[in-house]
């Protein structure tokens, strides 16, 4: 038996591990002396105990590393058959043969097999690659199909192996040979015989003790299952064909069935559920991607139970390179199962991470783009079922629009909303078709239900308007719009803060209403008591109320709550846990057309205390119709009041004929013909600060 030592193929390994190019080399141009030229050493031992070792994260990868290279040796025996016009072997193979006793693993191919000098130069250098070496003698055509390319995965054997032994037979010699070693450095290599009819190479590898689960049939098929499945050839273990899921990402779409699809998917999901659309695709340009791609009908966030996994999977040439590739997607569609496989990754020397960081975000950002120009064309080309698909997945959609730069504009037609002038929902062009001319906005309001929206004081300016508005129910549409900010030229406002804007519309609106309707003078607080009574209003609800103004908006509610932050983003500052100090410093905008405010500017000069009850009770509505009513004791502990004053009075008493709207009216007198009591009624407030009705004589 001839005995040799594991050589180090240095050059090469230096290149791959890019420690060694013309860009790092030192330049001794300032060197007078004369130069000598070094070649690097390297104790073959220690780097073979590195290589074997140190690589790799998972001691299962020598399986996926051995069938790879098994699967380059049927992929280059079928290339030399075709090249020499022969029929394609029909034994094109791989078996797995354990044996627990022994405790072995053997890996045997049908492949090319190996000659006696290619023995000694692949398995006795580390970091030749033979595969390598047959793509530069063939050219680029088997670019695809060959997986080895550093030199190295052979000697991954020996992380779970104290000894290896490698017969091979090659078709370019009537001899079989033996090739052993135990990896500390040397290997012997022999003639044998009786292993071969044809030709081929198996690999037996004794197992160290504490490796023995790896001659275990479950634990094998786990391995070939996560890494190997899509090789493709047959992967027979002791005697059973184990890969039977084609690469179906790699084929013609137009040669898949639909059932094929479906197994497909079920493969990769676990699930019997029906997806809801797929995306099969295959570009050169600009990198070398194959992928397929599925979009399911359900998800499980909706139920508030856990966030969705990343499950799309990394290849590169039908081998998986990580599974639950966070890198390939953005995080808001991380509901897109499926694989990617891209010929063009700079792997690292264990196939289980890349080296450019570059490359990776262009291949994320080339499959993102695909994947939701693909939603975009189903959902013009049947809106309806596009529809019944968003209203499960419309967080995902505005989670991108939100927080995505880069796919905001894609993702931006994605979305759908209903209006005030229809329950259909509609995109946002299909909003813009809608606007008159001459309108440069998008109007938008945050409701908890579509009715309460509809009849909310902010909407009035709107009743009789043609603009449509955007009715949401989702308060982080608020930070969907504030992100988009513009669409096609048209900027976002929300009618519920954003005064300015919306005084323009009131302002429209106003001048069409007086053309056709005569203003009733006695509708109106006189000019000269508006100020006073904006400054009593102001004084009364401090520190809550720092500004009051007349509304140019309002047509039939009596006050309205403005503030520059809306109560959407109000709710989103609370769910993150910011401080908006509500309830401080807010501008009210009172209805001097109102009954309500006219008469309540009428009864604070007669009676503040009712005054003083009601206007608190406005603004509590106000506040209730802009989302800051938060804590409804005081409010209530307040109705109690105005309820007592109400249910104590009788029926000569002035009441308040509306309790909601607090507007004071003289009770019609009794009959003429009856005598009046010589009694008069005074509203007092007693000791606890309730207020109540007590009789006393005239004087």
């Amino acid at each position: 038996m001839k005995k040799g030592l594991v050589r180090l193929c240095s050059s090469h390994l230096l290149k791959q591990s890019k420690l060694f190019s013309t860009n790092n080399r030192l330049a001794f141009r300032f060197c007078s002396g004369k130069q000598e030229k070094h070649e690097f050493k390297a104790e073959t031992k220690k780097l073979l105990d590195i290589v074997a070792k140190s690589i790799y994260t998972d001691k299962d990868v020598f399986l996926r590393e051995l069938l790879s290279n098994a699967s380059d040796a049927l992929e280059k025996q079928r290339f030399l058959a075709t090249q020499k016009g022969e029929q394609v072997p029909s034994d094109l193979e791989i078996k797995i043969e354990l044996d627990e006793q022994k405790r072995t693993i053997t890996i045997e191919d049908s492949g090319i097999g190996m000659t006696k000098q290619e023995m000694i130069d692949n398995l006795g250098t580390i970091a030749r690659s033979g595969s390598k070496q047959f793509l530069e003698q063939v050219g680029t055509q088997m670019n695809d199909k060959i997986i080895g390319q550093f030199g190295v995965g052979f000697y991954s054997s020996f992380i779970v192996g104290d000894t290896v032994e490698v017969v091979s037979k090659s078709e370019r010699s009537d001899k079989t040979y033996l090739w052993v070693s135990d990896g500390t450095g040397t290997f012997q290599i022999s003639e044998a015989k009786d292993f071969f009819q044809g030709r081929g190479t198996k690999i037996t590898i004794h197992l160290k003790p504490d490796q023995a689960n790896f001659c275990k049939k479950t634990e094998v098929l786990k391995t070939i299952q996560r890494y190997s499945n899509f090789i493709n050839y047959p992967i027979i273990v002791n005697g059973e064909r184990q890969n039977i899921v084609s690469a179906i990402w790699v084929r013609n779409k137009n040669e898949i069935t639909p059932e094929d699809y479906n197994k497909f998917y079920e493969y990769i999901s676990n699930s019997k559920l029906a997806y809801k659309y797929k995306l099969h695709y295959s570009t050169d340009a600009p990198l070398s991607i194959k992928a397929l791609l599925y979009i399911p009908q359900t998800h499980m966030e909706k139920y508030g139970m856990q966030m969705e996994d990343f499950d799309i999977s990394l290849y590169c040439k039908k081998i998986l390179i990580k599974k639950n590739c966070r890198e390939l997607l953005p995080h808001f569609l991380r509901f897109v199962k499926g694989v990617v496989d891209c010929e063009d990754l700079p792997l690292n020397i264990s196939r289980e991470g890349y080296q450019d960081s570059a490359l990776i975000a262009k291949l994320k950002s080339v499959v993102a783009k695909r994947v939701i120009k693909e939603i975009e064309s189903e959902a013009n080309r049947d809106p309806a079922n596009y529809l019944s698909w968003y209203h499960d997945f419309q967080n995902f959609i505005k989670e991108g629009v939100a927080m995505d730069d880069e796919h905001r504009n894609q993702m931006t037609k994605l979305l759908r909303f209903q209006t005030n002038k229809s329950e259909d929902f509609i995109s946002l062009d299909d909003y813009i078709s809608k606007l008159p001319q001459g309108i440069n906005n998008i109007y938008y309001y945050l409701a908890p239900t579509r009715q309460q929206a509809l009849t909310s004081p902010y909407m009035e300016p709107f009743a009789n308007s043609e603009i449509p508005v955007i009715l949401t129910m989702n308060h982080m549409d608020e930070v969907v719009f504030k992100q988009i900010n513009e669409y096609s030229s048209k900027k976002f406002v929300n009618i519920e803060s954003d005064q300015a804007e919306v005084d323009k519309v009131a302002q429209k609106s106003s001048e069409e209403k007086d053309k056709n309707e005569e203003i009733n003078v006695e509708t109106n607080i006189p000019n000269d008591e508006i100020t006073p009574f904006c400054l009593w209003l102001k004084n009364e609800l401090n520190p809550i109320i720092s500004q009051v103004q007349v509304s140019k908006r309002l047509k039939t509610s009596p006050a309205i709550i403005v503030s520059a932050i809306s109560s959407g983003m109000r709710q989103v500052m609370h769910a993150m846990g910011q401080s908006t100090d509500d309830l401080k410093n807010l501008t009210l905008e009172i209805n001097v057309h109102n009954p309500i405010i006219i008469n309540l500017n009428k009864v604070r000069k007669s009676n503040r205390v009712i005054a003083s009850l009601a206007s608190k009770q406005i603004l509590d509505g106000c506040l209730l119709a802009s989302g800051l009513l938060r804590d409804p004791k005081e409010v209530v502990e307040r109705q109690h009041k105005i309820l007592n004053v109400l249910l104590t009075s009788e029926i000569n008493t002035p009441i308040v004929e509306e309790v909601g709207a607090y507007r004071e009216e003289a009770v019609k007198q009794k009959d003429s013909n009856t005598q009046k009591e010589d009694l008069e009624t005074e509203i007092i407030i007693d000791s606890d600060g309730n207020p109540q009705v007590v009789k006393k004589n005239k004087k």
